[in-house]
């Protein structure tokens, strides 16, 4: 008996960690059993954060190779794509990849972001502030330091299909809105900006909507996957808007807790021009879509870090002991810069540092100031994007970090002073927001518009922790201060 099986949308997650690719129905709900993930991390140095790009074409080759086996019979609608944003690919005169792949995390430009002029209508104009994740400061660093001549500079996932379908190099507004050269208001390169770098229109991909899609793939990858042959495959978005559109943080005062490998809060927009708070970027998640907050290089990562370097043990296991500790009651200051500060002071020179060790310092207490640590910075971030916004916010937590720890759930809930929901969706909530995105482009859904998740976790703040944890934020902003001024005053600090 033939069984009619609903069609599905693919999605591939280019992650900072892994390539992950998952499939959903039409009404955006993931299905069990077609799934897969590479790992593929991101190569890290003194100041450097590179992508491996070959690494990367293979990973999503064979996460496309499960799909293909794993789709069986049914109807693909199509492949849609999110992405690490931002990242810079060099390609020669052959449209060829050239080493070294920069990511957002990749410090190394920091002198070149101070190079163009100070320009306030700058940040208008773009929704980026200076900063070395963008390619304002990476374009100038890479053709300085590396001794091959570029052609042509797009993000990883552009170039990826580029590899796929050939024609031109293209790039969503999406994307190009990550790279701190895109005018937001006119939806095209900033003609300021690449005349003060050098640059003309030809050395950048075309810019396209998310919704106009590649179809019809090389001989050589079609006859891989044939179902996928015909199909549409459509440009990337950037990872923290496809991260709010698949945790459904879409309505106005519902603001995006993600805590992953880094961390962000962001609110969607329904204009693209408004104004940009101090410290804070705005990027596009499509021509009429805006995303706005703010984000550290540091999250789950830190968490991780500490776990492995205080040999504390799997994270389930630190829970309970997490749980009995009460607000701030450790007497440290973590200052958690690990990676230089991205939002909202923008300083990739900066440091990690952690104030008020004793002997009696337990391991255990470490990690609580850390977890403490990132929460401060988030509330930073947090008070700058409530101009933003009409009314007090509902934070909705995504990414597997924040998620696997109902202690830092209420720890955020209680320095944020809001509450804090984790609904019914899975953890990936990118790759969701990437497949609505696509089912939108085919007119089956509109991802700003759908029914409310079932909350199945509420934490609500308490008011005695929240007052404890604004002085040690306080705290926090102090030391920093400090330190900033030290390393001004002895360079070999930094």
């Amino acid at each position: 008996m033939y069984i009619r099986t609903e069609p599905v949308m693919l999605a591939i997650d280019i992650g900072s960690s892994s390539v992950k690719g998952l499939a959903y129905d039409q009404r955006g709900q993931a299905l069990a059993g077609i799934q897969a993930r590479v790992p593929c991390p991101l190569v890290y140095s003194d100041g450097g954060a590179e992508a491996r790009l070959n690494r990367i074409v293979q990973a999503v080759d064979q996460v496309l190779d499960i799909l293909h086996l794993r789709v069986g019979a049914r109807e693909v609608l199509g492949v849609a794509f999110t992405s690490i944003a931002s990242s810079l690919v060099a390609l020669d005169e052959g449209l060829r990849p050239l080493e070294p792949v920069l990511t957002y995390a990749d410090t190394r430009s920091h002198h070149a972001s101070r190079a163009l002029p100070l320009d306030l209508s700058r940040v208008h104009r773009t929704g980026c502030p200076d900063y070395s994740a963008y390619w304002t400061a990476q374009i100038p660093y890479w053709k300085t330091a590396f001794p091959h001549e570029a052609r042509l500079w797009c993000s990883v996932a552009d170039f990826l299909l580029y590899w796929y379908f050939g024609g031109e190099v293209r790039t969503s507004y999406s994307l190009a809105s990550w790279t701190g050269l895109l005018n937001r208001h006119t939806l095209q390169w900033d003609s300021t900006l690449l005349q003060q770098l050098g640059l003309s229109v030809s050395e950048l991909p075309l810019l396209t909507d998310a919704t106009v899609p590649h179809q019809h793939l090389l001989p050589e990858h079609a006859k891989r996957w044939p179902k996928f042959a015909h199909i549409p495959f459509f440009p990337a978005i950037g990872d923290g808007a496809a991260a709010n559109l698949g945790s459904g943080a879409t309505r106005a005062g519902q603001v995006a807790l993600t805590v992953g490998t880094t961390s962000a809060l962001r609110c969607v927009l329904p204009s693209r021009d408004t104004p940009v708070p101090d410290g804070l970027w705005t990027y596009l998640i499509d021509q009429n879509h805006a995303l706005m907050g703010g984000a550290l290089t540091e999250g789950g990562n830190i968490h991780q870090w500490m776990r492995e370097t205080l040999n504390l043990g799997p994270w389930n296991e630190l829970e309970g002991q997490l749980a009995h500790m009460a607000p701030d009651s450790h007497g440290l200051t973590f200052v958690p810069s690990f990676s230089g500060e991205r939002s909202p002071n923008y300083d990739p020179l900066a440091t990690g540092t952690v104030h008020g060790l004793k002997l009696s310092t337990r391991p255990i207490q470490l990690l609580r100031a850390g977890m403490e640590g990132i929460a401060y910075r988030m509330a930073d971030i947090a008070s700058r994007l409530h101009l933003a916004l009409s009314g007090p916010p509902t934070y909705i937590a995504s990414g597997q970090a924040v998620l696997s720890s109902n202690v830092w759930l209420q720890m955020f809930a209680d320095v944020l002073g809001g509450p804090v929901l984790v609904t019914d969706l899975p953890d990936e909530s990118t790759a969701r927001g990437a497949a609505l995105m696509a089912l939108s482009a085919l007119n089956i859904l509109d991802p700003y518009d759908l029914p409310s998740r079932v909350v199945v976790g509420a934490f609500e703040p308490d008011p005695q922790a929240h007052e404890l944890y604004q002085d040690a934020m306080e705290r926090q902003v102090h030391l920093m201060k400090q330190l900033k001024q030290a390393a001004q005053q002895t360079p070999f600090l930094v």
